[in-house]
């Protein structure tokens, strides 16, 4: 067993390749990812720590593997780690009307350069950025890879230039881009998904657009992390829409977590907003992975209903 580290000086990592399970000696890789206490990293984490070496780097510790503190800001000139395969960069601060605008690009579009840097100096395979559909901007259309991107809001223009700053590493890394359109489930606080959910227990209104608008397709993260195994896996790179196959408008979402948690009737206050949807398009993952949806809708919140309840959140 390795040591727990929470230092960023000098760190050299001595791991083995190997995991032992029983008598069964089976090849593992190193991971180091970022944001493992953060819902999708701790998700990811949580399935993939028996099989693979995992070090997570930032500002929480995560008690199932081992530990780097990062501020997200600082460099990594003097951090060294021999032999890490990937780097799986999901740590970022999301919305927040408390944040500065400039820190989004300090804290989210800096430390993707840092660990591009890092992982040129340290010879690392894959580069995996978690990324938003935010991208793209809201839109009427179903959007694929090849649609132009136009970010409206801060966290997602922090998102579109860590990609951008990724499109320059190409070559020195095998850099994998994840778009993921309203993931939910198990270890989610707050967003979109978690919020409806507090919002119709506490029956307050829910504002819409006309017609129950916008479209989406949430991701279930049961998905997501399965998506993410596969990658590290494969020898797979480019950039990648993550989503769910159903496309349903936020009303209609209402509606299906009003009959789980048993309330007759959300409340909704129409405006005469005209807001576009956002619908990807998962075409390209499923076919470069030869990978099917697990999770559908129905069943994804319900689960997340029963993962709510425990924590106590509901």
């Amino acid at each position: 067993m390795i040591q727990s580290l929470y230092s960023t000086n000098n760190i050299n990592l001595e791991l083995s390749e190997y995991i032992l399970k029983g008598s069964l000696i089976i090849m593992s890789k190193k991971i180091l990812i970022t944001g493992g206490t953060g819902f999708i990293g701790k998700n990811i984490i949580n399935s993939i720590n028996n099989e693979n070496y995992i070090i997570n780097i930032g500002r929480n510790k995560n008690l199932m593997c081992d530990n780097i503190f990062w501020n997200l800001q600082n460099n990594l000139d003097d951090l060294f780690i021999d032999n890490v395969d990937v780097i799986i960069h999901c740590a970022s601060i999301v919305g927040n009307d408390n944040i500065n605008k400039s820190d989004y690009i300090d804290i989210n579009v800096k430390s993707t350069l840092e660990l591009l840097e890092f992982g040129v100096r340290n010879k690392i395979k894959k580069f995996i950025l978690i990324s938003t559909g935010g991208v793209y901007g809201f839109r009427k259309n179903i959007l694929d890879e090849n649609d132009i991107c136009n970010a409206k809001e801060i966290y997602s223009l922090s998102k579109y230039f860590s990609e951008k700053i990724c499109e320059l590493y190409k070559g020195e890394l095998s850099i994998v881009i994840l778009r993921l359109f309203f993931p939910y489930g198990d270890g989610q606080k707050g967003r979109l998904i978690g919020n409806l959910f507090n919002d119709i227990l506490e029956k307050n209104k829910i504002m819409l657009n006309k017609n129950g608008l916008p479209i989406i397709n949430p991701i279930h993260i049961f998905d997501v992390v399965n998506i993410v195994k596969n990658i590290i896996k494969n020898d797979l790179e480019g950039t990648f829409n993550i989503c769910g196959n159903e496309f349903i408008s936020i009303e209609e979402i209402c509606r299906k977590i009003a009959f789980i948690i048993n309330v007759h009737e959300p409340k909704f206050i129409y405006c005469d907003n005209d807001i576009d949807n956002l619908m990807g398009s998962g075409k390209k993952i499923c076919r470069s992975l030869n990978y099917n949806m697990q999770m559908n809708l129905n069943e994804g919140l319900e689960l997340f209903f029963m993962s709510l309840k425990k924590e106590g959140q509901i």
